[in-house]
């Protein structure tokens, strides 16, 4: 099994590019999963991290932690970000790691996908054999995040920009895609992408 890196910035159509590769068969991860799973979690190992920094008016004792309060406190807060990051990344490592184990003793899947916002940002890019950067036109970033999250064009340009460029994120593609046309022309340029990995590694 390959292991294989997909990134892009925030709202690059990341998402609908792993669902496509999915339907492939590929075996398809996301880190926002991982590090969901560990935050939000009733036992979370980070709960009381979290609490002593962001307070406890962040916390609801019946449903835990307010996802809505804690994602904008992060995006606001470039050392908050730096500081969940620094706890929680290990974590996700350690889960990703394990779940790849798991996946590659199955002998099942020729590819799986790890999807993750932060792959360069991280540094974890370099575990990967090859890596596929979803783009599209800084405007077409916004207006997506506008609609989809609802949010100003002034948030949604906070989001972005808490991102490295795009141009960074190029530097370290093999392979990138396009995401700015219809749906139709995306799966077409994913599809595109995915028989040249096949190709690359003889399958």
């Amino acid at each position: 099994m390959h292991a294989i890196g997909l990134t892009g910035g925030f709202c690059s159509g990341k998402t609908f590019v792993l669902k496509v590769l999915e339907e492939q068969g590929c075996y398809t991860m996301r880190a926002d999963d991982l590090a969901k799973n560990i935050i939000f979690t009733k036992d979370s190992p980070v709960l009381q991290e979290i609490l002593s920094a962001f307070g406890p008016e962040i916390c609801d004792q019946e449903n835990g932690l307010d996802k809505k309060k804690f994602s904008e406190m992060l995006f606001e807060d470039h050392e908050m970000r730096n500081f969940i990051n620094r706890i929680v990344h290990p974590l996700v490592s350690e889960e990703r790691h394990s779940k790849i184990r798991a996946i590659a003793e199955t002998r099942i899947y020729d590819f799986l996908i790890y999807e993750s916002a932060l792959l360069l940002e991280s540094g974890i890019y370099h575990e990967f054999e090859k890596i596929i950067v979803v783009y599209t036109s800084a405007a077409e970033q916004l207006r997506r995040a506008m609609a989809r999250d609802k949010l100003t064009r002034t948030e949604a340009a906070k989001r972005i920009q808490s991102q490295f460029p795009l141009k960074e994120k190029l530097k370290v593609a093999n392979y990138a895609i396009d995401s700015s046309g219809s749906f139709a022309k995306t799966r077409a340029n994913t599809m595109e992408v995915f028989h040249l990995l096949k190709k690359d590694f003889n399958l």
